[in-house]
């Protein structure tokens, strides 16, 4: 979890299986964000300007909720506005897991964390719970999410969603991040 020390730096403190759980956790986001089904423009001078990117949105649910639509009914402006765009805000998600798991690889209980690296976790929090979220059918308007409260019940329903409860963990860690910062 994340701790604010007097001095107002940012701590974390995990224990090996909570550490293990989010290096497999992002490890799959950064291979997602790695997928690389995107055709590369033929024009080396496109390359160069990084006017390179994607058109259409992906196929992939998880990669379309990560990039999504800028305009909803215009084709041709979401598809040159993710041109431009897609391909620094994929680097720029890149970069934030490679941090991540740079602070996971440190096997310390407690780690302090720089202001670039607290805003790295918060930005990629937010991200795997994105991914994960629609993996397991989590929308937008959150029709399909039952939280999962074991303090409403001593058993834990036989038909819960293991999904569910990395959903509801990854939200607690974000949830005490942003009370840290």
């Amino acid at each position: 979890m994340f701790k604010r020390s007097l001095s107002g730096r940012v701590s974390l403190i995990l224990d090996q299986n909570e550490r293990q759980l989010l290096r497999n956790l992002f490890n799959q986001s950064l291979e997602l964000l790695e997928k690389d089904d995107v055709q590369q423009h033929d024009d080396p001078l496109m390359q160069l300007m990084n006017m390179d990117g994607p058109t259409e949105i992906s196929s992939d649910q998880a990669l379309a909720r990560l990039f999504p639509d800028a305009y909803h009914d215009d084709d041709e402006a979401s598809g040159d506005f993710r041109r431009y765009t897609e391909p620094d805000l994929r680097r720029a998600k890149l970069e934030n897991v490679r941090v991540v798991l740079d602070v996971l690889d440190d096997d310390q209980p407690k780690v302090q964390l720089t202001p670039a690296q607290v805003q790295a976790w918060l930005l990629a929090l937010n991200d795997l719970r994105l991914i994960l979220g629609t993996r397991i059918g989590i929308g937008e308007d959150n029709e399909n999410f039952d939280s999962v409260d074991e303090s409403d019940d001593e058993e834990i329903a036989e038909d819960a969603n293991p999904g569910l409860y990395l959903y509801d963990y990854l939200t607690y860690l974000q949830e005490m991040l942003i009370q840290a910062i």
